[in-house]
């Protein structure tokens, strides 16, 4: 495959858009949500370097950011619930997306001799290093936007859900940037809302006697 080829199917991310089995006010796009993760990530790595004296690999935390989401030119937007509705869908859905990135991604999209190249970045992006987790938090935090700027729109049946999911995963994270974005800027985020109101615990909280 060659390069233009490969480009030109990529910038179907920009059509490609999410949550497309539910209403939303605001629809955005794949490649949208990629631009704000990146964002966010190089954000939450300032924070890792400068406050908490992490090292962290720019180059390699940006391209996992714009190519994360690559293979769902081929899969489409699976929604991260229906992901992790069960164990076994879970399962079913790694087993998916390893058999589109050697069959379909790497043999029909990229260049020859790329496939290993990328696989840091999409297949493989979230691989607990430093750059992935932060890769992992910065998309947890992108789709806590999503759903603050739904509710606030009035759209609450599906978004609080969302909300609420969202931060319970960022307060499981080990991040010290992520424990500093909840402690001191979440409350930008949701300020003038009803979310003001919500105390969320964790889920082991919740199973504490």
């Amino acid at each position: 495959m060659y390069v233009g080829t490969y480009l030109q199917s990529i910038r179907s991310l920009m059509d490609l858009k999410r949550y497309q089995n539910l209403f939303v006010f605001k629809q955005r796009s794949v490649a949208e949500h990629s631009w704000s993760v990146a964002k966010i990530a190089q954000t939450l790595a300032y924070i890792e370097q400068d406050k908490f004296g992490n090292t962290i690999d720019f180059g390699v935390l940006l391209q996992k950011c714009i190519s994360h989401d690559e293979l769902e030119v081929i899969t489409g937007d699976i929604l991260s619930n229906t992901k992790r509705r069960t164990k076994a869908m879970r399962r079913a859905v790694e087993s998916l997306e390893k058999l589109v990135y050697k069959e379909d991604y790497a043999e029909n999209l990229l260049p020859q001799g790329w496939e290993e190249r990328f696989k840091p970045f999409t297949l493989d992006a979230k691989d607990g290093t430093i750059e992935g987790d932060i890769l992992a938090a910065a998309d947890v935090i992108d789709t806590l936007f999503e759903s603050v700027d739904e509710i606030k729109l009035g759209n609450k049946t599906y978004f609080e859900d969302v909300y609420v999911s969202s931060v319970r995963k960022l307060q499981s994270m080990e991040l010290k940037s992520v424990h500093h974005f909840l402690e001191h800027s979440l409350m930008d985020v949701i300020k003038g809302t009803e979310l003001e109101n919500i105390q969320i615990t964790s889920k082991e909280e919740e199973l504490m006697p």
